[in-house]
């Protein structure tokens, strides 16, 4: 049997997956999520008496610590998770295609839907906030780049841990949202850390948090922990049987 070609590997395994994610209840629910920070914005816009500071601590709390992360978690957890256990992956066993392919495929089928759920909203959130343009540019770049790190976390627990929504849930509301507003080592392998960072040096508005790396660093680290996490997926789907 002839070898599929890397991308076509990816875009064979991202068409598969992408079908399987898509279900209406899903869209409807998040759709639905969505709307409350785009409701949220022209609210804060027109009632904070320092709308730039409240609208990125808005961004930062909303979008960049609940809603992305959730909505990431439920679509990336599932795209290599839910067809482990229904049986459905050992279709993408019998391809010649290789494991990294796997994982680029299924990462960018979680991707694809994520993004514009939440960069979306987001972005209309920013603009409600009549601030000017900084914190708009600042809430896509950051959004966006939170996304594909958060993919990449999610993709990998989908494939370690049966529940993986409730772990998942625990890793956002506890170690990103408490453990690391209180140790500075958690708060660097927390993903909404780096994001902060993003908005706060965009903006100029600080929020005084206990892990403030540059915009530099923020980008490397946040795509660093993208690929290091679909690595360690790679791997581990390498490691297993698929009956």
């Amino acid at each position: 049997m002839a070898t599929v070609s890397p991308l076509r590997a990816v875009i064979l395994t991202h068409n598969v997956l992408l079908k399987q994610l898509i279900t209406k209840g899903r869209l409807i629910a998040i759709t639905i999520f969505g709307l409350l920070p785009i409701l949220l914005g022209w609210v804060i816009g027109r009632q904070s008496e320092d709308p730039l500071e409240a609208g990125a601590g808005f961004i930062s709390y909303m979008g960049l610590a609940i809603l992305i992360p959730v909505v990431a978690l439920i679509f990336a957890s599932a795209s290599l998770g839910d067809t482990r256990e229904d049986g459905t992956l050992v279709y993408l066993w019998l391809r010649p295609i290789s494991r990294w392919s796997v994982t680029g495929g299924a990462w960018a089928a979680s991707a694809v839907i994520t993004l514009p759920l939440t960069v979306i909203p987001m972005a209309i959130a920013a603009i409600l906030l009549d601030v000017g343009s900084a914190l708009i540019i600042a809430t896509i770049l950051t959004s966006v780049l939170a996304v594909l790190a958060y993919c990449g976390i999610f993709l990998l627990l989908g494939l370690l841990v049966k529940n993986p929504v409730i772990w998942g849930l625990a890793y956002i509301f506890i170690w990103e949202a408490i453990v690391a507003s209180f140790a500075k080592p958690a708060a660097a392998l927390a993903v909404s850390g780096y994001s902060r960072a993003i908005i706060t040096g965009r903006t100029g508005v600080d929020f005084d948090f206990l892990f403030s790396p540059s915009q530099t660093i923020s980008i490397f680290m946040l795509i660093v922990i993208m690929a290091v996490s679909m690595g360690i997926t790679t791997f581990r789907l390498s490691r297993i049987e698929v009956p």
